[in-house]
């Protein structure tokens, strides 16, 4: 039974190195964090997603022809502001539903509400239809979009050289004061979002939020790199038959995102802030490994195989305390959840090495981990 179990060990531990050499040769350790909630919500499973009110909406466009700039209001009927609302309603939709921590409950009921106002109006006379539902989630929202299309103009100073017209006469060097015009575009919006978690029973507003988010890209226009190349253009004799990239902008593969876009975006990071801050959140983090004397243990961690690691791991610095395995120890330890031994295994490592600061935030992590630990685990309990 004894050589069946070393066996079977051997034979995983091959499979595992074949693996991880094909794979990869980045030596990191991938693991899932979970961060527990800023605000105590230990009583609200489900969630409903009601309507976010639009505020306000302005999106222009601005051109520039011949040095007259004209501004271009662009008009949104209904339907397209609905159809904003609900792109950044989905945003916070997607990331509720992604954390282990709520339950999102879907219903047209409170969707269809037109604003704050009729939600609060309808939780305080309880008039709902809809079961089962602790709290419910809303915002309004405020945008201001400025795309722009124009040129820069400057006075620049171009040399070139003006070939001989007999073998007797010589060169000239010319300077010729000329106006290049460099066109470009871009892109600017501010998007406010205010977000609201509105307790049922009792009813209550349990968290607020309210922030701003810009956004700016640009393209094209005067940088000294695209100067340089019509001053060489100018230089060439082939001068006539040269232009630079910058000169058709249209031509050019960088292009600028739409409003769409721009939005999602921004919505993106305010709602994930929010989150974070009314419920358990978890992410994938990768942590480098440290070089240690046991070669294997840093094969079978980006593996994901941490047992075995731990196995071999307190083996070997049970014999030779190398810093780098005790460190790669602690990773294992943090890997599969045991802070405590993770804690004191990177002390271990960071005692031998003070100056060494991949242990240090190794043990800083872990010492933030368990602080967060406790609070952690009562919260994921009253789900």
């Amino acid at each position: 039974m004894k050589f069946l179990n070393n066996y079977i060990f051997n034979h995983l531990l091959l499979i595992i190195l074949i693996t991880v050499f094909l794979i990869s040769s980045c030596a990191k350790a991938t693991l899932t964090v979970r961060s527990p909630a800023e605000i105590n919500t230990r009583k609200i499973k489900n969630i409903a997603v009601g309507g976010f009110e639009i505020g306000r909406i302005m999106l222009k466009f601005k051109t520039e022809r011949n040095g007259v700039w004209q501004t271009h209001p662009v008009l949104l009927n209904d339907e397209q502001q609905k159809s904003i609302s609900r792109s950044v309603r989905a945003r916070v939709i997607n990331l509720l539903t992604a954390t282990p921590y709520f339950k999102v409950i879907f219903s047209d009921e409170f969707e269809k509400l037109g604003n704050d106002s009729a939600l609060q109006q309808l939780v305080s006379v309880r008039g709902y239809k809809t079961k089962n539902v602790d709290a419910v989630i809303n915002g309004k929202l405020w945008l201001e979009i400025e795309r722009t299309d124009g040129v820069e103009l400057s006075k620049e100073g171009l040399e070139y050289f003006r070939p001989p017209r007999s073998r007797n006469s010589l060169g000239l060097n010319l300077t010729v004061d000329q106006v290049v015009w460099w066109p470009y575009k871009s892109t600017r919006g501010t998007l406010g979002l205010e977000i609201k978690l509105t307790r049922l029973l009792p009813t209550e507003v349990v968290a607020t939020t309210f922030e701003t988010r810009t956004y700016s890209q640009r393209i094209g226009g005067r940088s000294g790199e695209s100067f340089q190349q019509i001053a060489e253009s100018f230089t060439s004799v082939l001068s006539a038959s040269k232009s630079s990239k910058t000169d058709n902008i249209e031509s050019s593969v960088d292009v600028l995102p739409a409003f769409e876009q721009i939005i999602a975006d921004m919505a993106l990071s305010i709602a994930s802030g929010f989150v974070r801050r009314v419920a358990v959140t978890e992410k994938v983090v990768s942590y480098p490994v440290a070089e240690g004397s046991f070669p294997n243990a840093k094969i079978l961690i980006e593996a994901g195989a941490y047992d075995l690691a731990i196995a071999q791991l307190q083996q070997a610095t049970a014999e030779n305390p190398d810093p780098n395995d005790l460190y790669n120890l602690g990773l294992c330890f943090e890997a599969i959840g045991d802070f405590g031994l993770a804690q004191n295994t990177y002390r271990e490592a960071w005692q031998a090495e003070p100056e060494n600061l991949l242990f240090a935030q190794g043990l800083g992590r872990i010492e933030r981990l368990r602080r967060e630990h406790p609070q952690l685990q009562r919260q994921l309990e009253s789900r």
